[in-house]
């Protein structure tokens, strides 16, 4: 009895489009599928765009659809961005006193630093390898920083993690950055942080964080492509740096260290919106059976 299947990852959508076409076509569900990444463009893939309707949730995500797939109907891809929901992350939000005493307690070598922060889990294309290096030349030049890497490790990292310890270690900043592993009060240590940085090598789907930081009003250097830099171009186009350019992120952290930006309040990518207009996409489909 239901009106709409909505998938969201690749073995689930084989497993559905493989009952639901032996279905009556006039009694069956309608079939909605979304991509939340550059999948490996194979035929597993590209069970993702199969959907009657195919949900893209950046333009990035949308073009990478288009150009990949020819096969895909550009008329049944709907772009729906991510989106934050601005009473969790409030403008201008600071943690309260008692996760204050507790960070600077768990955390007593961040002191009076100014604070630069990576959110992003421990692999090789999130950008730890640049991030070192962008600490490493603040700190070299007399900059009073300290760089968060805030992010889990998976096992299968776990010689990825030894090799960017082995690059802090050979620059000389282990005092100078902190690796915090997993944590579940990003919010609040980005609400601390003077910068957060998005450095991805390779294009993300939408860059969460980066906008998660920009509601709350801390202001974020991201390499410019991907769904990250969609959020910045609409949000805070200063903080653009071509990718991979550090020394553009190395002087861009500076300037605002001396002179620090005024993110403006704006919820551009509300989380109400982009559940509105998933209930649209199933109103349509299901209005049409």
């Amino acid at each position: 009895g239901a009106d709409i299947v909505h998938a969201s990852s690749r073995m689930p959508a084989w497993i559905t489009y493989l009952a639901w076409r032996g279905m009556k076509p006039d009694t069956r569900p309608r079939f909605v599928t979304s991509v939340h990444g550059p999948y490996t463009i194979n035929r597993y893939s590209r069970i993702m765009t199969r959907g009657e309707r195919v949900i893209a949730i950046s333009a990035f995500i949308r073009d990478y659809i288009l150009n990949n797939y020819p096969g895909a109907d550009p008329r049944n891809i709907v772009t729906i961005p991510r989106g934050v929901d601005p009473d969790r992350f409030p403008y201008g939000y600071r943690p309260d006193a008692v996760w204050l005493q507790n960070w600077h307690r768990e955390q007593p070598q961040l002191g009076h630093k100014y604070l630069v922060t990576l959110p992003a889990r421990i692999t090789h294309w999130k950008g730890q390898r640049d991030f070192i290096r962008i600490i490493s030349a603040l700190v070299d030049s007399g900059v009073n920083v300290h760089g968060l890497i805030v992010g889990g490790t998976d096992n299968s990292r776990r010689a990825y993690l030894r090799e960017i310890h082995s690059l802090a270690r050979s620059l000389h900043v282990t005092g100078d950055i902190t690796f915090t592993g997993h944590r579940s009060d990003l919010r609040e240590i980005m609400s601390v942080s003077g910068i957060v940085l998005s450095l991805a090598s390779e294009p993300e789907a939408f860059g969460r964080t980066a906008l998660e930081a920009l509601t709350l009003g801390v202001p974020v250097i991201a390499y410019d492509h991907g769904g990250a830099a969609e959020v910045l171009r609409v949000m805070f186009p200063e903080g653009l740096i071509a990718p991979g350019n550090i020394d553009g992120a190395i002087e861009l952290i500076r300037r605002f260290y001396t002179d620090p930006p005024q993110v403006a309040k704006q919820t551009p990518f509300p989380l109400g919106r982009m559940t509105q207009d998933t209930i649209g996409v199933y109103e349509e489909l299901a209005g049409s059976r």
